[in-house]
């Protein structure tokens, strides 16, 4: 079955030109022409519009406040992706390719606006004091499901639950959390990564609530508050959560991570340790 997919083509100025194609091809938004830099695009875009129109639209009103005149014109699509939120790239002639997780179909014009303000500003003294928080907000509110929609591209080799062969890593969580958190902390998915990696030691993600440890722990010959103390040091960042810098960037060991890390009761040894391993 054959679907005809609409092409919307948003100049300034202009009532918008709609082809039908018979392919699903991104949407267009060209940018006005040299001279007319003073051409305004409505501070309120349609919601009755495609998503992608209304965020090229937003998109190339941000460009023009922060005068990006090698912005010419952008292309936006809505991508099932697995932990990305957004990308973009502007291409030598001037055309900005932008694509969105799905879930940006239904942000609001203030959300797409600061995404745009972002994907802008690449250092960090154009980020400080950027109004972030409609983004912010609507970034944890998505729930970890919809980075598993059908179409998201899957790794050939992942992580998955189960019991190690020397080491338990629920066993692990269930000592930590009694001694260091009252036992108030929910069980994240625990998992085992696929090889004994000695580079990334552990990680926690905070959007699926899952904690991946290396296997390399899986061993007899690691003792058990080696073990412990990364368990705690990533539970640490489920507790806490992601805190961020005055120039908008994430930072996941802020000085009071920093100071509750020490509070491990083997915590010198445990590090000790973990320089030979």
């Amino acid at each position: 079955m054959r679907v005809k997919i609409t092409r919307a083509i948003f100049r300034p100025q202009e009532p918008p030109h709609v082809s039908v194609r018979q392919l699903p091809l991104p949407f267009d938004a060209a940018a006005p022409a040299a001279g007319t830099e003073n051409s305004a695009v409505p501070a309120q875009v349609n919601r009755s519009e495609r998503p992608e129109a209304r965020a090229g639209a937003l998109f190339l009103q941000v460009a023009r406040e922060r005068r990006r005149q090698n912005i010419k014109g952008v292309r936006v699509s809505f991508r099932p992706f697995r932990s990305t939120l957004y990308s973009f790239r502007i291409k030598p002639d001037g055309a900005a390719l932008l694509q969105f997780h799905s879930a940006f179909r239904e942000a609001s014009d203030a959300v797409l606006q600061q995404a745009a303000h972002l994907m802008l500003c690449r250092t960090r003294p154009a980020r400080r004091g950027l109004d972030r928080a409609a983004y912010d907000a609507f970034v944890r509110a998505l729930p970890p499901e919809i980075f598993d929609l059908p179409g998201a591209r899957r790794g050939a080799v992942r992580a998955r639950p189960g019991p190690g062969i020397h080491r338990s890593l629920d066993e692990s969580f269930h000592r930590v959390n009694v001694l260091y958190f009252e036992g108030r902390l929910a069980k994240p998915k625990l998992c085992w990564s696929p090889g004994k990696s000695r580079r990334l030691l552990g990680s926690y993600h905070e959007r699926t609530d899952r904690m991946i440890v290396s296997r390399v722990f899986d061993s007899a010959r690691v003792p058990l508050f080696v073990l412990d103390y990364l368990m705690y040091h990533e539970l640490l960042h489920k507790h806490l959560g992601v805190h961020r810098r005055g120039d908008g960037r994430r930072c996941v060991h802020s000085p009071e991570f920093r100071r509750l890390e020490r509070k491990y009761i083997q915590f010198e040894a445990a590090l000790a340790f973990l320089k030979k391993l």
